[in-house]
């Protein structure tokens, strides 16, 4: 496996990690065209950088239409079916089936031959899994507290579509991450024409399901850019290059680290503190992190 690669790959998990905050200062923006925006601005953002470095038309010819439309849908749809499930069941139990991806993926690599696997990426996994529970345990228990002493308790009543809608969520962003190691021939700028594809199906989403308000404030915006360039933009183009030539089961254990880099960004820059809970809950994921990248010596016969 490529090592550099993987901690290419691992630039798009502590990318990943700043959507929280970034997140936080867009409630106001409907979930359909934050997406639009944000995507839209990846694309615009790739297609100049491809531009001055002479790829673009080359890109187009090498990425499959197939292979475009598909990832793209997966872009866009892994989104929608989250941000259903959050607004659809309660946060723990859609967060969790909605982050259970990183354990789907190492338990398929299990059985394939399609990355290097190792039985402590598996119970890493677990472990980190566990521990990513408690984080958003912690977190739900907090926004709770928040939510009662400042406002009557409006939340949206369960639904089995919202569990479901987290699990496919869930399966959508694996099964993208396993077949995207496949297209090895496809090069990473793919990921320009999938985020287009993803803005042009999240406009039509926005204009038939969400209200058209488009006003809002100016740190609004700069939120908005900053997930564009960053969790959405090069994030997407760090996680192609990971998953199709890093170590994809290290990868997916590695990933339980972005709640625990989530709480640390909006500890030091947004209005919440750090809980024990949520202390002990990072030391539990360092500890799955830690067991995974522990790599068990082959016994050799004499």
């Amino acid at each position: 496996m490529n090592k550099q690669a993987t901690g290419i790959g691992f630039i798009a998990i502590f990318l990943w990690s700043s959507l929280a905050l970034f997140t936080s200062q867009v409630g106001s923006v409907p979930p359909m065209l934050a997406i639009a925006i944000t995507f839209s601005m990846a694309s615009v953002f790739l297609i100049i950088v491809y531009f001055v470095r002479g790829e673009l038309v080359q890109s187009w010819k090498d990425t499959p239409i197939k292979s475009m439309l598909l990832s793209g849908s997966s872009y866009f749809f892994y989104h929608f079916f989250y941000f259903y499930a959050l607004q659809h069941s309660p946060t723990l139990l859609a967060g969790l089936l909605a982050y259970s991806w990183p354990l789907l993926i190492i338990m398929c690599l299990s059985s394939r031959k399609l990355s290097r696997f190792n039985w402590t990426h598996l119970i890493g996994g677990i472990i980190a899994l566990a521990g990513t529970g408690l984080m958003i345990h912690s977190s739900t228990q907090m926004s709770t507290i928040l939510d009662t002493t400042t406002s009557n308790n409006t939340s949206t009543p369960p639904t089995i579509l919202g569990y479901l809608s987290a699990f496919i969520a869930s399966l959508i962003w694996g099964s993208y991450s396993l077949t995207n190691r496949r297209r090895l021939n496809v090069p990473a700028s793919c990921v320009l024409w999938n985020c287009i594809v993803a803005a042009i199906l999240a406009t039509g989403f926005h204009f038939a399901l969400e209200p058209h308000v488009y006003n809002f404030s100016q740190d609004t915006w700069i939120a908005i850019l900053g997930l564009g360039f960053g969790p959405i933009g090069v994030a997407f183009l760090c996680w192609d290059i990971g998953t199709k030539r890093g170590d994809l089961s290290l990868l997916s254990v590695l990933s339980y680290t972005a709640p625990a880099l989530s709480i640390l960004w909006t500890a030091l820059f947004g209005k919440q503190a750090i809980g024990n809970e949520q202390i002990v809950a990072v030391i539990v994921v360092v500890i799955g992190v830690l067991i995974s990248l522990y790599q068990p010596k082959k016994g050799h016969r004499k």
